[in-house]
């Protein structure tokens, strides 16, 4: 509602906007424990409305929403795990490195400036990113680890 009678009604809009982009709500907000981190979120997007779309990654990675949403949070490089008797290696999660390759970034395929898939000489679409480029971006976010959360009240 803040959107209808402020005085900053684009910054408002365009915040709502990369907040329906970015969003990490994954369930219904219940109860006050939930407001805040979700505020806080949604904050990144009021403060850099017009500022460049760097600030914004680099904000939303470091928040710990998306570090529950897309399970970053204690992922390890690699490591050697033991389970009971077996041993065996773990890798780092790749879910939010694809994803912000995928979703948020630069897509699946390489487009031409029309907006169309730019095509090898087969025919074939262009992948933007292949499973090495995932599994070293996917490294680079290891060793995050959620604090306590502060009470509100």
């Amino acid at each position: 509602l803040l959107a209808l009678s402020s005085e900053d009604q684009l910054r408002q809009r365009m915040a709502w906007a990369l907040y329906q982009h970015f969003n990490v709500a994954t369930k219904t907000i219940k109860g006050a424990s939930e407001d805040e981190p979700h505020l806080f979120f949604y904050d990144i997007f009021v403060r850099n409305s017009f500022g460049n779309f760097f600030d914004v990654l680099k904000q939303i990675s470091f928040n710990p929403k998306m570090g529950e949403l897309f399970t970053f949070d204690h992922s390890v490089s690699s490591r050697t795990k033991w389970d009971g008797r077996d041993r065996k290696l773990e890798y780092p999660d790749e879910n939010f490195a694809r994803e912000l390759m995928q979703l948020f970034t630069i897509g699946l395929h390489k487009l031409n400036p029309d907006g169309t898939k730019t095509l090898d000489r087969f025919g074939k679409a262009i992948q933007t990113y292949d499973n090495k480029d995932i599994l070293s971006f996917a490294r680079v976010w290891t060793g995050f680890n959620l604090g306590d959360r502060r009470g509100s009240g």
